[in-house]
C-alpha cells in the first residue's frame, strides 16, 4: 500500500547516488508535500503552506550538531524558491522575511553563521536528503500507533503516483 511513497523516496536516492543532487533535493521536496498531503485532517482534500509547515516542524529534524535546525517556514520558502524559481528567493521571502533563505552544498554539515548572515543557511544536502528520509520513518511509525492517522493516510494512498515495470502492463 505504501508503494507510491517507497517509489518516490528510490527515487530521491537514485537521483543522489547518481549525482543528480539537484533533482534530489527538488524530490525531497516533492516528498514533503505528499507527506504534508497524507496527513490532511479529515475533511480536507488539499494541502498548501499551512500543512507543509506543520509536517516539517513536526518531522523533519537534523542531527543535533547540525549549526541550523529546521523550521517549516524556512524550508517552506526554500521550497517555493527551488520549485518555482530554480532559486534561493521567492516572493515568499519577500512576504516572510524572518524565513531564512537557503544555498545548497553537496556535502553533510550544513553551514549557518549568524553573524555573516542570520537570513542565509548552507544546507549540506546529504544530510537534508537523510532527514527527509528519517521524516517520513518517523511519520510512518505514527501511522503505526495512530489509528486514525493511519485510516486517513491509507485512503489517500491511491492518489498518490505508483510506476510499474513494462512488463506488468
Amino acid at each position: 500500500m505504501w508503494g507510491g511513497v517507497s517509489g518516490l523516496i528510490a527515487e530521491i536516492k537514485c537521483c543522489e547516488k547518481a549525482g543528480a543532487t539537484t533533482a534530489a533535493v527538488v524530490m525531497a521536496y516533492v516528498c514533503i508535500d505528499t507527506m504534508a498531503f497524507l496527513a490532511l485532517p479529515t475533511g480536507h482534500d488539499k494541502q498548501g503552506r499551512t500543512e507543509f509547515i506543520a509536517w516539517v516542524d513536526k518531522y523533519l529534524r537534523g542531527h543535533p550538531e547540525q549549526p541550523y535546525q529546521y523550521r517549516g517556514l524556512d524550508v517552506y520558502g526554500a521550497r517555493c524558491a527551488l520549485l518555482h524559481a530554480f532559486g534561493s528567493e521567492a516572493d515568499y521571502h519577500q512576504k516572510y522575511p524572518e524565513a531564512k533563505k537557503f544555498g545548497y552544498h553537496d556535502g553533510g554539515k550544513h553551514a549557518y553563521d549568524q553573524a555573516q548572515d542570520e537570513h542565509l543557511v548552507i544546507i549540506g544536502t546529504v544530510s537534508f536528503i537523510n532527514d527527509v528520509v528519517r521524516a517520513v520513518g518517523a511519520f510512518a511509525e505514527d501511522c503505526k500507533a495512530d489509528a486514525d492517522l493511519r485510516a486517513r493516510v491509507e485512503s489517500r494512498l491511491p492518489a498518490v503516483l505508483a510506476t510499474f515495470p513494462v512488463n506488468l502492463m
